[in-house]
């Protein structure tokens, strides 16, 4: 890319002589081509944490912290989708392509739906080494965990809504049909993927599970970049979602 005009640098004519290789600044491509990648990324930070404020204002009438956690994850996936409505308005020429294209019937969303179980394998597998080795801190893991699935349990179909399908297509619009792409036009496409999964990684604020989260973010990746739509990726992790919170037991739920 120019660094001076940002756009797409091709080799000039034969005709015209030798083609000069391009000058770049340190930071020239990203600033230029996807600095607003870091400023949504704190948007989905301050709903968070305006979140977590609220929450915590109300939490002595709520009582537990327990429910206090179950509480402050449905706020936190309203607000994110309020912030995902101006991304997805004010970034619409970078969104709407990868709504253009279902990519439901291609092999690699067939072959995405077969690799699921393989990356629900793995969180279970990382939640089991990691509960073993952090035995006193797993009872306060397993109990906010079991809060959470009980209140799911017992709420249906707010928790399928708010917890599985929100926060699929929140992220998924943000962190692949933004970020990723944003990203993409400034770094190398295996460059890209990584950044991009390490900010989806981050924005679920935990040390403890990162390294899932990232895992996943690269499996999303993969499955936008081919199927050049967010169908596939929105279905995937609405479904990781879902397996997570109602199917595996409660000390390895990720949420």
């Amino acid at each position: 890319f120019c660094p001076n005009c940002a756009q797409e640098w091709r080799p000039q004519s034969p005709a015209l002589g030798p083609t000069p290789e391009p000058v770049f600044a340190a930071d020239t491509r990203i600033r230029q081509r996807s600095g607003e990648v870091y400023v949504v990324f704190s948007l989905y930070l301050c709903a968070m944490f305006v979140a977590f404020i609220l929450m915590a204002l109300g939490l002595r009438s709520l009582g537990k912290v327990s429910e206090f956690l179950y509480g402050y994850l449905i706020l936190n996936e309203i607000l994110a989708g309020a912030v995902t409505v101006w991304v997805a308005y004010r970034y619409r020429f970078i969104i709407l392509p990868f709504f253009n294209v279902a990519g439901l019937m291609t092999p690699t969303f067939l072959f995405g739906l077969l690799l699921l179980p393989v990356m629900i394998g793995f969180n279970w597998i990382y939640n089991e080494a990691l509960g073993s080795l952090m035995m006193d801190l797993s009872s306060v893991f397993t109990a906010g965990a079991d809060h959470i699935r009980t209140q799911s349990i017992e709420h249906v179909v707010p928790t399928v809504l708010l917890m599985c399908l929100l926060p699929a297509i929140t992220e998924e619009i943000a962190c692949r049909a933004f970020m990723f792409t944003s990203l993409r036009k400034a770094l190398s496409l295996k460059d890209a993927a990584v950044w991009s999964s390490v900010l989806f990684a981050a924005l679920h604020l935990s040390v403890y599970q990162f390294p899932v989260w990232f895992v996943f973010g690269l499996y999303l990746c993969w499955m936008t970049h081919r199927t050049k739509s967010v169908f596939p990726a929105i279905i995937i992790h609405c479904l990781y979602n879902y397996f997570m919170i109602f199917l595996i037991p409660a000390h390895h739920a990720v949420r």
